[in-house]
């Protein structure tokens, strides 16, 4: 099971495609030629394989391609392919020249085919197997493995798997540490199905079947290559399983961590309730209840100093003012039946909020915030979703500018929250620092709507929903 480095489904694997970084171009290249040059070195020195050779190794790199075609995707990105057996398989039966040439010709990517892996990241993939096949079948000649011969072909084939998969290993987690910049323990971690105690003795079995793929093609030919096919592909199932099984448990943890953190989001949203609450308090209600306790000042005066003929001027007045402060009331009643967000809605809370975190040291934030009908549960999703983004972009963005934009045609509520901040490797995100926002993403999407997250490094980040109008 060679592992190859593969794009993510999301919203940037298209343009990772074409922006890769310079290293990794570089690296990619530097493998490429190394592998080459390899090849060419040992055509060179043993000379060019035979007619019949070359027709047997075409059959061997069609199996290879074929295996190839059904890899099983990790958390990670990577992907690993059943092709080891066969490959490793050819290494041990022709040498490591003949397992370099059908690994390079034959290992391949069904993404290829819809153009979802740039050349480059095609060609290293292509390369990196083939030179982990060679290391690993060059290994196997050097400390005298011999198909036939056991246990000793046992005990070489099983040192020749781990010498393959080690330089597999490497050059792909390389590959990945320097695309997402991140430390290669970190990446390789993420390179198997699973806790690694039950993942490492899988594997081995596993590519252990290269022995076996060795002798059957020694005993019956192609035909017992063909026959090895079957093991190959229950491999994969039980493979397949596990990433669904791990898929299934990671999807539980979140869930989980979803409901331990309810509370506390609740909490805030309520103190956030609370503060727009007040200002409305203070503004809208205290400046007519201080005028009619005013106006009662003055009439008791009138009445101590006998001014009965000022009553009639003092007290229209204070009923006037106790008139707009029954009215203020009334109206901050009224929103807060109307909205969960409180006074106003969903623009005035926005608008809070922004002015909140520029006066906490956040970063500037330009609003585009349009107002339109909506259910109570719309206008709660979507501000949930903009202050979770608005929130981590505070925290960990390092932006110089936010922009937030709210529109509506009258069935569905388009919010957008963008910066340009340092960005961040979307599957290799930190759970702790964004575990809300993908949380409430999902909901968006189970409530109806769409949402997305599309970040890079060094190219900010964009947020996206889509949410019905009335939900």
């Amino acid at each position: 099971m060679s592992a190859t480095a593969q794009p993510l489904s999301g919203g940037h694997a298209s343009r990772a495609k074409f922006q890769e970084p310079a290293r990794l171009r570089t690296l990619a290249i530097c493998v490429v030629v190394f592998d080459l040059a390899l090849i060419g070195f040992g055509v060179w020195t043993t000379g060019p394989p035979a007619s019949s050779s070359l027709a047997l190794l075409g059959a061997w790199t069609v199996l290879v391609a074929a295996a190839g075609l059904m890899p099983v995707p990790t958390q990670r990105g990577v992907s690993l392919g059943l092709d080891l057996p066969l490959v490793l398989g050819a290494g041990l039966v022709f040498g490591p020249l003949a397992a370099g040439m059908v690994a390079f010709v034959g290992v391949s990517d069904v993404r290829e085919l819809h153009r979802q892996v740039s050349p480059s990241r095609a060609l290293f993939n292509r390369a990196q197997v083939s030179i982990s096949a060679m290391a690993g079948a060059s290994v196997f000649l050097a400390i005298g493995g011999h198909l036939g011969t056991w246990p000793w072909a046992a005990i070489a084939g099983l040192i020749a798997l781990s010498i393959d998969s080690i330089v597999n290993y490497l050059l792909v987690g390389t590959y990945w540490a320097i695309k997402d910049e991140r430390a290669l323990r970190d990446v390789l971690r993420g390179m198997r199905l699973g806790p690694i105690e039950s993942f490492l003795p899988t594997y081995l079995c596993f590519g252990f079947l290269s022995v076996f793929v060795g002798e059957a093609y020694l005993a019956w030919g192609l035909a017992g290559v063909l026959a090895c096919i079957a093991p190959v592909a229950l491999a994969r199932q039980a493979f397949l399983h596990r990433h669904l099984l791990e898929r299934a448990d990671t999807e539980l943890e979140r869930r989980d961590e979803l409901i331990r953190r309810v509370s506390s989001r609740m909490a805030e949203e309520r103190r956030d309730e609370r503060m727009v609450i007040a200002g409305e308090l203070h503004d809208e209600v205290l400046p007519p209840l201080f005028k009619v306790h005013l106006m009662g000042q003055v009439l008791k005066q009138d009445l101590n100093s006998g001014q009965l003929l000022a009553l009639d001027d003092d007290l229209p007045q204070l009923l006037e003012a106790t008139e707009v402060a029954q009215a203020a009331i009334r109206g901050l009643m009224r929103d807060l039946r109307r909205s969960p967000l409180g006074p106003g809605g969903l623009v005035p809370t926005l608008e809070l909020l922004a002015r909140q975190l520029e006066s906490g040291g956040g970063p500037p934030i330009d609003l585009d915030l349009d107002s339109f009908p909506a259910s109570d549960v719309s206008q709660l999703l979507c501000y949930q979703v903009a202050r979770e983004a608005l929130l981590n972009i505070s925290r960990h963005a390092r932006a110089s500018r936010v922009r937030v934009s709210l529109k509506s045609d009258g069935e569905v509520i388009r919010l957008l929250v963008e910066d340009n901040g340092v960005g961040f490797v979307l599957h290799a995100v930190d759970r702790d620092a964004h575990f809300g926002l993908l949380m409430l993403l999902e909901r968006v999407e189970t409530c109806g709507g769409m949402a997305a997250v599309d970040s890079e490094l060094g190219l900010g980040t964009r947020v996206v929903a889509v949410v019905p109008c009335q939900l």
